[in-house]
């Protein structure tokens, strides 16, 4: 292929490449089909290209500064392309386009393997995993009969995985011993042959999983890695339509769909609302219970876990979420305080004007100055209800999770400590609970309470004055909250005759 890029009115974007992974995102539709980026090398060096993040069909060239192909990766559908090529010194173009009608979202990573103006020596291929000792295999493994730790690395992946090409892909991802998340979604996208994973290729990647922390993958994406190979209660539907488990002979939608569904966040909760992509941030300025402000479900419940943990341990609700790099977060819950994971996107539920409606209701969805841990937090929580073990509905959907619940339940999913649920109000056992630095959170009763507090609602405990023996509560509504106050500060006697329990978290801090 030969091109004049400078005969063509195309936007071309500078790229300064380097030995850290960098990501772009855009799109390509049928108003914009090709993207161009230019950037330039000083010395010969090693160029790492990688498209991901497709949900339909792009391809991927490199260019020298006349337009002329060098090299390019052509794969059919919605898989990743990659390029690995040596440059010289000089001007180059990286080349993303559409084929046929295709209209999609992408991620190019994009790298270099200079060191000192020289690129790195190829590793040999019975080096591609660094030569240290291996831990014992537990006794989880699916194949029992591992070698022994002695046994060269190349030679135990040669015993273990049978496939050919995800032999080798796990054997170059190796080499800096550990594989990523990105290197974990390509050998899941590119397991099958012809469109297939058959049989072989099943047993390898339930290999995968198995072997996984010897391996070097990461705890949240050896969780994601399972519920994609090894299957979920939530793998029944996907965007509204039957999808299933991954078996032996399953055809590479399902596993597209997998990977979607939990590495990339696309299996939205439902809604009646419209989802626009979200602009801001994760957080600002910290994490602040203030930062929560309840919509249109009735899930309070889950907000005050939210807010209460925010108060005692902020470095737990920064925990809860990992920063993809690709506008996706993985956010952490735990079951019976094991961690599990969930993956959300950007793209939130707004009204017509474009506003919020659940959490952050009434932000607009095009502010900069979002703070979007609190939303993320929840389309995670609706998603994760899916699984079947929250004590909700079991769907994947924002009014699955807003028909009420336990403030213990939220607490124990959010935290993993130990808790306390509908305990008795007694001043002493509450003031011990306070002074062991327990997270709060408290139950009004149903029905005649005082003006200012909402029956049937959840309230975090924000302080506790022992000199006055006053309370301070924040209602999930919000600082911004006009009906009812968000701060309320009240006596023991007002506790009493307002509220029926309370639940709490423990934090050692």
């Amino acid at each position: 292929m030969s091109v004049n890029l400078f005969e063509q009115n195309v936007s071309i974007q500078n790229l300064s490449i380097n030995q850290s992974t960098q990501i772009v995102t855009n799109s390509i539709s049928a108003a914009n089909t090709e993207d161009y980026y230019r950037f330039n090398f000083s010395g010969r060096s090693s160029l790492n290209l990688a498209v991901n993040g497709l949900y339909s069909n792009a391809n991927l060239q490199v260019l020298n500064s006349d337009g002329q192909e060098l090299a390019g990766s052509y794969n059919r559908r919605n898989r990743d392309e990659s390029v690995n090529i040596t440059l010289e010194a000089g001007n180059y173009y990286i080349k993303v386009f559409r084929f046929k009608n295709a209209t999609t979202t992408y991620n190019l990573q994009y790298s270099t393997n200079l060191i000192l103006g020289i690129a790195l020596p190829t590793p040999s291929i019975t080096n591609l995993i660094p030569e240290v000792p291996l831990p014992t295999p537990s006794s989880t493994n699916l194949i029992p009969e591992v070698p022994l730790p002695t046994q060269s690395s190349s030679s135990w992946l040669d015993t273990v995985f049978q496939d050919a090409q995800m032999r080798a892909d796990i054997k170059s991802f190796s080499i800096d011993g550990t594989i990523d998340r990105s290197e974990v979604i390509r050998i899941l996208r590119t397991s099958e042959d012809n469109g297939v994973v058959d049989t072989t290729e099943f047993k390898d990647l339930q290999n995968l999983v198995s072997n996984a922390s010897r391996l070097g993958i990461p705890e949240y994406v050896q969780v994601l890695t399972n519920k994609v190979v090894n299957g979920d209660v939530a793998n029944q539907r996907y965007q509204n339509n039957p999808l299933g488990n991954l078996t032996a002979d399953s055809n590479s939608t399902l596993m597209d769909n997998l990977v979607n569904k939990w590495f990339l966040g696309r299996d939205y909760p439902t809604s009646a609302y419209t989802y626009q992509q979200a602009s801001g941030v994760l957080f600002q300025n910290g994490v602040n219970y203030q930062d929560i402000k309840q919509g249109v479900i009735n899930d309070c419940f889950f907000l005050v876990g939210l807010a209460a943990t925010a108060i005692q341990s902020p470095t737990t609700i920064e925990n809860m979420f990992i920063d993809n790099g690709d506008n996706t977060y993985t956010v952490k819950f735990f079951r019976n305080q094991v961690a599990d994971y969930v993956t959300v996107d950007k793209y939130l539920p707004t009204d017509l004007a474009g506003k919020f409606v659940y959490a952050s209701k009434g932000s607009s969805y095009n502010n900069p100055a979002n703070e979007l841990w609190v939303a993320l937090a929840e389309k995670a929580y609706a998603q994760l209800n899916e699984s079947g073990w929250i004590y909700q509905d079991n769907t994947n959907s924002y009014s699955g999770i807003g028909k009420g619940g336990y403030i213990s339940d939220a607490f124990s999913h959010i935290t993993g400590q130990t808790v306390s649920m509908s305990n008795v109000l007694s001043l002493e056992s509450l003031t011990n609970a306070i002074s062991m630095g327990k997270s709060i959170g408290f139950g009004s009763k149903s029905s005649g309470v005082a003006p200012d507090i909402v029956a049937s609602h959840a309230y975090a405990l924000v302080n506790y004055d022992a000199s006055t023996q006053t309370f301070t509560l924040f209602n999930p509504w919000g600082i911004e909250s006009s009906s009812k106050p968000s701060i309320l500060q009240l006596n023991w006697n007002q506790i009493l005759a307002n509220f029926s329990y309370w639940d709490g978290a423990f934090f050692n801090t």
